[in-house]
């Protein structure tokens, strides 16, 4: 139940930062309050993971987003969502959301400027890229490759 109930959440996540470049807080806080209130009642996060594993997600999430908040390449949207990720699945939920999506938006950064010659766009145009979007897709991946043992081999120390 709760990985449906995930997927569909990173959806929306996906749609709006896509549709809006930004990514309410609703959304993020409401994942995190819901994470921890079921850590609370059950003991694990809601996909599963440990206390470690979730203490380890939220470390290894500051430390791969804050950086590039810093430096104007992240907005505090997609700090918030990978906090939120890491609190409903642990740490390899989130270095995959995260290493999923870096992937992601390399190949669509060099798409773009691969593109961009052939439609005429200045290199000014569209700076903004949205990586919420990007997170959201690997926390899919990450989610529904966990189900499949995908991440089977990975994930046995979380």
């Amino acid at each position: 139940m709760w990985t449906m109930t995930s997927v569909g959440w990173a959806f929306v996540v996906g749609y709006e930062d896509l549709s809006h470049r930004r990514i309410p807080n609703v959304l993020t806080f409401g994942a995190a309050f819901i994470a921890i209130a079921y850590f609370v009642v059950a003991g694990t996060s809601p996909l599963g993971a440990s206390s470690i594993s979730v203490l380890s997600g939220l470390g290894l999430a500051l430390v791969l987003t804050v950086p590039g908040y810093f430096l104007h390449q992240l907005g505090a949207g997609d700090v918030k969502l990978l906090l939120a990720i890491a609190l409903l699945g642990g740490a390899m939920i989130a270095m995959v959301s995260f290493v999923v999506a870096a992937v992601t938006m390399g190949a669509a950064i060099a798409a773009r400027a691969s593109l961009r010659p052939w439609f005429g766009v200045p290199a000014s145009a569209g700076r903004y890229l949205p990586f919420g979007a990007a997170l959201a897709l690997g926390f899919v991946v990450a989610t529904v490759g966990g189900e499949a043992g995908l991440f089977a081999a990975f994930s046995q120390g979380s």
